[in-house]
């Protein structure tokens, strides 16, 4: 039975009516840089990065050393770099694992985090084979709650108390969890 590593090596690039999903390279770090050193952008994902050299470092560390499941998002329009999608926490025994994305905060509400999350989803069903995927977003974020909803995904539950802010000193962090089996997803299709 092919494992869904070997799977995953299948699609590299994916391609929705209005989004590339591609490897990330070293030649997307200024445009990643862009909204990575935006505090409004990284607020709910990731330390904000100081400088150029750190983005390289993660795209090095993150993209290029571990890239299956990990896809870049650009436009189709201009060829623009705008953000990021990944299948993370990947079991391969349960066949499961965790979305999580960023967009550059100039393409928020145009439905394009949406576009590029039912893509993944639809890949992990329909040719990985998955069982569940989950994703989480923190509860200051109701937005990213909306792009699980519009996506096809379920509340799961609340998690209160689940870290420490990583941008906001002494805020404690409540998780939101979605979730979506594969009998939700082919009974809704």
């Amino acid at each position: 039975m092919e494992s869904i590593f070997l799977k995953l090596a299948q699609y590299p690039i994916v391609e929705t009516e209005r989004l590339l999903l591609r490897p990330v390279t070293l030649d997307d770090a200024e445009e990643m840089f862009d909204y990575a050193s935006d505090k409004d952008n990284t607020r709910y994902t990731f330390l904000t990065n100081q400088n150029l050299e750190e983005t390289k470092n993660n795209i090095a560390q993150f993209y290029l050393a571990n890239p299956l499941g990990r896809w870049g998002i650009e436009l189709k329009s201009n060829g623009k770099f705008i953000g990021t999608i990944d299948l993370h926490k990947i079991d391969p025994a349960l066949k499961k694992a965790a979305i999580g994305y960023i967009i550059n905060k100039k393409y928020w509400s145009q439905g394009l985090t949406t576009e590029a999350n039912r893509a993944v989803i639809e890949l992990a069903f329909e040719k990985i084979g998955m069982n569940k995927l989950v994703a989480l977003h923190d509860k200051a974020n109701p937005a990213s709650g909306k792009v699980m909803e519009k996506s096809g995904m379920h509340f799961s539950h609340a998690e209160p108390y689940a870290c420490m802010d990583q941008h906001e000193e002494g805020r404690i962090v409540t998780r939101v969890h979605y979730v979506l089996t594969k009998e939700d997803y082919f009974a809704n299709k």
